[in-house]
């Protein structure tokens, strides 16, 4: 098949590494055409490094390549998500036409609208039609060809199915299943328990409070995601609880390093000049809180970690708080 990957980070173009790898054509958008350019000339997967982008990939700032394929795969930083859809309608492309996948991970701070929603407003007749791929899964690993699973979900089993089919080898296994409300939530608000998880690590505290933090994280994903119509057994799977520990416990993890950057005294601006690469949880931790708010839905951790980023409150003091609040039962 012939895919068009939107998104040239290191997780987009490892994943359009695999595609390629798999026998698909692929074509690999990188907005700043400078950008594009060297990536052309270097062919090295950005940030990582290590792993060769294979030649027959096409790369371009032309979102005009979509043209030129039959499916759509969104790996662009969630809070470019809409701007980079409406610039897709604007030059004339139906995305009804093609398989819509995105592999975006993040909520809305204005609508609180997940990934899926967007493209399905933009494109009402992709309703029920966009497949979200998701779990735990590294771009530094997976383009070692390290063994990883995820799932793709969508409320239509064929095309979960046709996303299962083109993704799937021997080093990179794909289940499929139909909640992808579920499946989105998981893969956006477990980017906010990994800042958490990483301001731990800042603190130099050990293997119990990390654990604290995922699990007592887990249930707070587990209450707002069945809350906005998830079920709630998707949250203990790849995209709930895989995905929520490799990002909490993994040097790979972007938003992770940051929260333990925040820890040793950085300042958010500071924190994330230093990562040089989007953490997903920033913005996600502003819809989280908000939703949490809007549905009147206690979120301890989620609150603690905006306070951090938003309200400068110390981390450390932060930690104090949420060891602090009333006794209750599990």
């Amino acid at each position: 098949m012939k895919i068009s990957v939107l998104g040239a980070g290191s997780w987009g173009t490892t994943l359009a590494c695999l595609l390629a790898n798999n026998g698909h054509q692929v074509y690999l958008w990188e907005i700043n055409k400078q950008a594009a350019e060297k990536l052309d000339k270097e062919r090295v997967i950005p940030f990582i490094g290590g792993a060769d982008i294979p030649k027959s990939i096409v790369i371009s700032s032309d979102l005009n390549i979509i043209n030129e394929t039959e499916a759509v795969l969104f790996v662009v930083p969630s809070h470019f998500l809409r701007s980079t859809v409406m610039s897709i309608k604007k030059i004339g492309i139906n995305l009804a036409e093609k398989l819509v996948i995105s592999a975006t991970k993040g909520i809305e701070t204005d609508s609180l609208l997940r990934v899926s929603q967007i493209i399905e407003e933009i494109f009402p007749e992709t309703k029920d039609k966009v497949v979200a791929l998701s779990g735990p899964s590294h771009a530094e690993e997976v383009s070692k060809k390290i063994p990883t699973v995820v799932t793709a979900a969508s409320k239509n089993s064929e095309l979960a199915i046709k996303v299962r089919d083109l993704f799937i080898n021997d080093y990179f296994r794909v289940y499929t299943q139909d909640d992808i409300i579920g499946v989105e939530l998981g893969a956006s608000l477990k980017n906010v328990f990994a800042i958490a998880g990483g301001v731990i690590d800042g603190l130099s505290f050990g293997d119990n409070t990390k654990a604290a933090i995922v699990s007592r994280g887990l249930k707070e994903l587990v209450n707002l995601g069945v809350a906005m119509g998830g079920k709630k057994e998707t949250f203990y799977g790849l995209s709930g609880a895989g995905d929520l520990m490799v990002t909490c416990f993994s040097r790979h993890s972007r938003n992770r390093n940051l929260g333990e950057l925040l820890a040793k005294g950085k300042t958010l601006k500071e924190a994330e000049s230093e990562l040089k690469m989007v953490a997903e949880g920033v913005n996600t931790c502003i819809s989280a809180y908000n939703l949490g708010k809007k549905m009147n839905i206690e979120l301890p951790i989620i609150n603690q970690v905006y306070e951090v980023l938003f309200n400068n409150k110390d981390a450390k003091q932060a930690v104090y708080d949420l060891m602090t609040r009333t006794p209750k039962a599990e």
